[in-house]
């Protein structure tokens, strides 16, 4: 699989099998695979598909469906039976569901390559969890998702921002590097029969993995910095209600930030992003922090894990300022690096200076601080948190 590029804490691992296996552990999220043709994207996940269902490689990689403009949904989700026609009758229509739409474990190959129309096929699918199609549902129930998407080229089109917020992580897929290329040449066999040698997970084994996910625990560092960095995100003293997600036109990149208090400050993450996030992101932290903790055979997530899984549930999701973006170490194409020190900053934040800032609030709320001594407390903060957030809550709660 190429170099160890995730740090989690001590351990190095891939990012593009971590974040495979990590989903494999849940149901109803998607993992998005990026990059250049031949960088065993589909081959990855199609090998693990065979391993967790306990599926032959083949049939796994006949599920998939593969993107082209020309793809209709009949070869996608399924077509009317024509059989019924010669029986007679008022009989309720019959659909003959292809196995992608009845698959727990759907594989979407080289998505940009679907036109937006077909686009829409796939947001609902996520979004509704139910697949329609002349008049007749199908519920597919807890299935995992995945997607392979190459560079932009002439004949694939750009995905849409309401898909992509419902694509829960976006994973680099990089080419093998020296020793990985070393490795592939000694390689004397297909895949497909490499495949025949992989351990198989049993039906209960696998529908096992999301509820032992969920028994791990998240340290309430991990929790208090997940709500901090979405609002870190989020937050915007110029938007409707201070909520980046109600901007429509105007965007940080549009002078929107322009004089505004907090415009040029490094540690601060709101003009650096033209989007907030949605609490589609809270969730994701959350349910990725437990499945790398479960993988690493951890009881509990901690901060080291969230700083690992952050970058790449969020990059996706927003537009960098470029200007910032263009500048050395990012060179305009390292946006995901630009995003985990966005990141790491929120975080570190909420570690460090926030702790003061953190336990007024809490004991104000509590009832062991008065309401109006919290409040002149917290306005000696500059921390967008404290000014948009901690005080109109405060300032909103009854008077004792």
């Amino acid at each position: 699989m190429g170099k160890a590029d995730l740090a989690i804490g001590d351990a190095r691992v891939n990012a593009q099998l971590h974040f495979s296996l990590a989903n494999a552990c849940l149901r109803n999220r998607a993992v998005l695979l990026y990059g250049g043709m031949g960088a065993n994207k589909t081959t990855l996940v199609n090998l693990l598909g065979a391993s967790f269902t306990g599926l032959q490689f083949d049939d796994v990689e006949n599920v998939m469906v593969t993107g082209h403009p020309e793809q209709t949904e009949e070869k996608i989700l399924g077509f009317i039976d024509p059989r019924q026609w010669s029986r007679g009758g008022e009989e309720a229509i019959e659909v003959l569901w292809t196995p992608w739409a009845k698959s727990g474990w759907k594989v979407i190959n080289e998505i940009n390559r679907f036109p937006s129309g077909k686009q829409n096929l796939f947001l609902e699918i996520l979004q509704k969890r139910k697949i329609g199609y002349a008049g007749k549902v199908l519920t597919p129930g807890d299935t995992c998702y995945f997607a392979t998407m190459n560079p932009d080229f002439s004949s694939t089109y750009p995905l849409d921002e309401a898909l992509l917020d419902r694509i829960s992580a976006c994973v680099p897929a990089t080419q093998p590097d020296f020793i990985g290329s070393l490795s592939l040449a000694e390689r004397d066999r297909p895949v497909h029969e490499l495949a025949d040698e992989l351990p198989r997970f049993t039906p209960s084994e696998f529908n096992s993995l999301p509820q032992m996910a969920a028994r791990v625990e998240l340290e309430s560092q991990t929790e208090l910095s997940i709500i901090s960095l979405l609002r870190d995100f989020t937050l915007c003293e110029r938007s409707p209600g201070y909520d980046k997600t109600q901007l429509s036109g105007a965007r940080p990149s549009r002078g929107l930030c322009n004089g505004c208090h907090y415009f040029n400050n490094p540690e601060v993450c709101c003009w650096q992003v033209d989007e907030g996030l949605s609490d589609r992101v809270r969730q994701d932290l959350r349910d990725y922090s437990r499945a790398t903790a479960l993988l690493l055979g951890r009881k509990s997530a901690g901060i080291d894990i969230l700083r690992a899984v952050a970058p790449y549930i969020i990059w996706h999701r927003v537009t960098a300022n470029r200007s910032l973006l263009e500048r050395p170490p990012y060179y305009g194409a390292r946006k995901l690096d630009f995003v985990a020190d966005l990141a790491e900053k929120s975080i570190n934040r909420t570690l460090n200076e926030r702790g003061e800032m953190n336990m007024i609030f809490s004991q104000s709320v509590d009832g062991d601080l008065p309401r109006k001594e919290a409040i002149r407390r917290l306005s000696e903060y500059d921390d967008p948190i404290a000014r948009l957030d901690y005080l109109p809550a405060l300032e909103r709660m009854p008077r004792s």
